[in-house]
């Protein structure tokens, strides 16, 4: 069986989005929690398995993809950086959070994003990608540095992270996509599944 290697595509826009400004302005003035959180980021995900060959022959594939095609990026509007981090390690979702900021990862449940993107790719004759999925990363900037093991800070990023009802929530659809919470320190809390 020929060895797998999982690489992190990060995409960003080079500018403030909209997206993020909007779901900054949900959490502080209709949420009402301008005291808890003083931004909000937004950013792309990309988990890519590849097959075959070396981790090096995987980097390229992947660096490859992303320069000859748009499928993951546009290069006038995004920046991006590839990461040979373990897809399944919460460390390695965590890379980069400063001490006052919770990730938020977001993805749908059927993750038909990835698998019309893997489509796309094999049409153009690459066949060594085997699996994608495409995640939505969430920066909350707190006021504060959430502390190991405090139920309060795992409620306001619930909160903040689940919608259950028009007033509560606003990252991600506990019916239709799953969610979890990366905290600085590399932990990883399930939101929802």
């Amino acid at each position: 069986m020929a060895a797998t290697h999982n690489l992190f595509l990060n995409v960003v826009l080079k500018a403030a989005g909209n997206e993020a400004r909007s779901a900054l302005e949900a959490v502080q003035e209709k949420m009402k929690l301008r005291d808890r959180v003083r931004d909000i980021a937004r950013e792309e995900l990309w988990e890519l398995e590849v097959a075959g060959g070396t981790a090096d022959d995987a980097r390229e594939t992947v660096e490859r993809l992303v320069t000859s095609t748009n499928l993951f990026l546009n290069p006038n509007k995004h920046k991006h950086v590839l990461s040979d981090a373990g897809a399944k390690d919460a460390g390695s979702w965590a890379e980069g959070l400063d001490d006052d900021e919770v990730a938020i990862l977001v993805t749908d449940r059927e993750g038909t994003e990835g698998e019309s993107v893997l489509s796309a790719i094999r049409r153009i004759g690459v066949d060594d990608v085997v699996g994608i999925r495409k995640w939505t990363r969430w920066r909350i900037r707190l006021t504060e540095p959430p502390k190991s093991g405090d139920p309060e800070a795992l409620a306001l990023i619930r909160r903040i992270g689940v919608a259950t009802g028009r007033r509560d929530g606003l990252l991600s659809n506990p019916h239709s996509q799953i969610s979890r919470a990366i905290l600085p320190w590399g932990e990883e809390k399930v939101l929802a599944a």
